[in-house]
């Protein structure tokens, strides 16, 4: 019994030990591209790694605002229903307003979702999962009801050419959406390491009630929190909504697992305290790049989902494990 004990003990401080965001993971991403490279080697084709990329910059916009409430101890399942409604919000505000006024129309309506979570839960006190629960479903709601269920089109040749422009051209050898994430990476990084609200979003997650007894605003904080993963999502619809010159009242759906997933697979804590850029951006390459892989290798959608779903468990296993030690 006792050194079952010990064994059990010492096993759960090796997974605790491992540096899983500097050593393990980006293996797990390199030994994923290599075996799919081996199955096809279409994997590695220039037309597919564009694809790729394009599609990890649109699911880290998605999974760094997913990170920032797992971080604070919350979550965002709202996001995948602000994607439905800012992509059919940017196609009707485009109709009146332009292709540049219009998309900006757009992400702001889905960012509001964000900031009517944030004064929801920061300042009502209602519990995160209740409330993004609830707007899940009033998002989605004021989508339909809005649409009918009709996906919008007819857009005029110019305003197709310069929204497609956002989600479907180049900039040299780079698709315009990873240039905006490199962007929203590199600002995300330095609000974590060198801001305030950085330091205030850690300490939150890390431990509330001393937070408040030093003197951390944590309903502003909170509030601030919720509207940057509703921004977050919007970008993510935005850039979909751009490739296609369509507004999909179902866009969002299927996204939000991969948000949720993507965050914890890059490490990002489930008990909160622990995340950052790095983490996001480890969990969108490894996700994308395996469901792209499946995809060439000729696994069926049922599969594919099932082996994210198990992928998405074992990480979120390891990381309770990995809080328990």
């Amino acid at each position: 019994m006792g050194r079952e004990l010990v064994e059990r003990v010492y096993g759960m401080r090796l997974i605790k030990g491992i540096d899983w965001e500097k050593y393990l993971l980006p293996l797990v991403f390199v030994g994923f591209a290599v075996l799919f490279a081996i199955i096809n080697p279409a994997f590695l084709s220039a037309r597919n790694i564009v694809q790729t990329t394009r599609q990890g910059a649109i699911l880290f916009f998605l999974v760094c605002g997913q990170m920032l409430p797992l971080v604070t101890r919350g979550i965002d399942l709202s996001q995948g229903s602000v994607m439905s409604l800012t992509s059919v919000s940017t196609l009707s505000f485009i109709y009146v307003l332009g292709p540049y006024l219009g998309s900006a129309a757009g992400i702001l309506t889905g960012t509001f979702c964000g900031l009517v979570n944030g004064v929801l839960i920061g300042y009502v006190g209602i519990p995160a999962i209740l409330v993004t629960l609830s707007m899940l479903f009033l998002a989605s709601g004021v989508t339909l009801v809005h649409t009918g269920g009709v996906t919008l089109t007819n857009l005029t040749e110019i305003h197709r050419i310069k929204l497609f422009w956002f989600g479907g051209e180049m900039v040299g050898p780079f698709p315009v959406p990873v240039i905006f994430a490199l962007v929203i990476a590199i600002v995300v990084y330095y609000v974590f390491k060198y801001t305030l609200l950085g330091r205030h979003i850690w300490f939150v997650g890390a431990n509330p009630d001393a937070s408040a007894m030093g003197g951390v605003n944590i309903k502003r904080t909170i509030l601030i929190v919720y509207t940057i993963s509703a921004f977050m999502a919007s970008l993510a619809s935005f850039f979909l909504t751009s490739r296609l010159c369509m507004g999909f009242p179902r866009l969002g759906e299927g996204w939000l697992v991969l948000s949720i997933g993507g965050a914890i697979v890059g490490g990002t804590s489930v008990q909160g305290g622990k995340g950052g850029v790095w983490n996001a951006i480890l969990g969108a390459a490894i996700l994308v790049v395996l469901d792209n892989g499946l995809i060439v290798s000729g696994f069926s959608t049922f599969a594919r989902e099932a082996i994210i779903g198990a992928i998405i468990i074992i990480a979120c296993s390891i990381s309770l494990l990995r809080s328990r030690v």
